[in-house]
């Protein structure tokens, strides 16, 4: 793959030009997932080192490019890795397993990477794509649905002028390029466009500051009269204008949301493993030489992997699902389309408690000198629990329980209805 500076048009800058500094793309995997699991053996070591020190995940989304993992669910028609939704969402919950605010990185950049897939079902957006490809761009996203004072004004040589501010955009900071949504300045439907990131007018705040996630390199950023080129809006090829949530917006980024989740469970409990074979504790049952001997451990152990287990066995359920209306999208329809967000939802919503549940429960047997701030044991709680927090669980399962109990599909409705009568 080319390792050029963003085949970008005339007016582009490109963000990557001093990140690609030391940049080695290489070729393409023949495994995808087996790809992500060595990538997150790179990561493990440092990991809770980097938590405690907000360390910016430079080198890490240099990797994740370098790999090609970025290019992953692109068509190879175009370019792309070829990749099913299996593979993506496996290699996002791989990478979490290593490190969980990469994990969230790359999560990400996977729904973000897609908007323009999502805008067109029969071309593409081809040309968007293969720029992509070329540049192995990660995306950053300024997206967010209920921002109402985010807006585009049409500029009277093409394009538009975006001036607002959006608040936690992830990854965007260290991003080539990045999704921005805006509402068009007659308030009558969305602008949806790519840009590079250090476009003029752009400005990061650096002012992510949670208690998990520290590595997720977000921020608020302001728009101060961004010029967005006509060449960077994504075309809708969908019937109409773009008054609601993107088709599959909300499934892939479900999907992708429960990979961060289990990856950061299966992490936790890889840890928990690591420490009652290898440390001790004051107090063990008689006869066990270690804490994994202990009897009572490893009932406590076998409540939670078996747990993690299911949840995976349900995971993969999903997946095939969602894979399965994805490869129809031409012509799957709203109904289901509606009904596979509904079943994504769920699985977030399932994942979210598991790993809710694993993350602080390793204390129980590791003992008290698990707390102890090198072993990084908490920051598993703290990255599901901040990402859990950017949607509330009982929000989601009101509309589960409707699903359930009544049949009723979730609907996106205008977010403009005046002009959608």
């Amino acid at each position: 793959m080319p390792s050029s500076p963003l085949a970008l048009h005339a007016h582009d800058t490109s963000a990557s030009q001093g990140a690609d500094a030391g940049f080695t793309p290489q070729p393409y995997p023949q495994d995808w997932i087996a790809a992500a699991r060595a990538l997150a053996a790179e990561l493990k070591p440092g990991a809770a080192e980097r938590d405690r020190e907000r360390t910016r995940p430079v080198d890490a989304v240099r990797r994740l490019r370098e790999t090609g993992i970025v290019n992953l669910f692109y068509p190879k028609a175009y370019g792309g890795g070829g990749g099913s939704v299996r593979d993506a969402a496996w290699s996002v919950l791989e990478i979490a397993r290593g490190d969980g605010s990469v994990g969230a990185l790359l999560c990400f950049h996977m729904y973000n990477s897609a908007v323009p897939l999502f805008h067109d079902f029969t071309g593409d957006n081809a040309e968007i794509v293969r720029k992509a490809v070329a540049g192995r761009w990660y995306w950053g996203n300024v997206t967010q649905y209920v921002n109402r004072d985010f807006l585009a004004q049409p500029h009277p040589e093409g394009g538009y002028v975006i001036n607002g501010v959006k608040r936690w955009n992830t990854g965007a900071p260290l991003a080539q390029v990045t999704t921005v949504l805006a509402e068009h300045g007659d308030r009558s439907h969305f602008i949806y466009g790519y840009l590079p990131t250090d476009r003029e007018g752009i400005r990061f705040h650096d002012d992510w500051q949670p208690i998990g996630l520290r590595g997720a390199d977000s921020s608020s950023v302001t728009f101060d009269n961004v010029r967005l080129y006509e060449h960077e809006v994504i075309p809708w090829r969908h019937a109409g204008v773009q008054r609601s949530v993107l088709p599959f917006w909300t499934s892939f980024g479900a999907v992708y949301y429960a990979a961060v989740y289990l990856g950061s469970a299966l992490a936790a409990l890889d840890a928990a493993r690591e420490y009652a074979v290898h440390d001790g504790r004051q107090s063990i049952l008689p006869g066990a030489q270690s804490i994994a001997g202990d009897p009572l451990v490893q009932t406590q152990y076998a409540e939670l992997w078996v747990k993690a287990e299911a949840a995976l066995g349900y995971f993969d359920r999903v997946i095939a699902e969602l894979q399965a209306v994805w490869d129809e999208r031409a012509t799957a329809g709203e109904e289901r389309i509606a009904e596979i967000s509904v079943r994504t939802l769920a699985l977030r919503s399932h994942a979210s408690q598991i790993a809710l549940e694993i993350t602080p429960r390793v204390f129980e047997f590791a003992g008290g000198r698990a707390t102890f701030a090198d072993k990084g044991f908490d920051r598993y709680w703290r990255d599901v629990r901040t990402l859990a927090s950017h949607d509330p669980l009982v929000l989601s399962l009101r509309l589960i329980g409707d699903y359930a109990l009544n049949g009723t599909l979730p609907r996106f409705p205008s977010r403009f209805p005046a002009q959608a009568a």
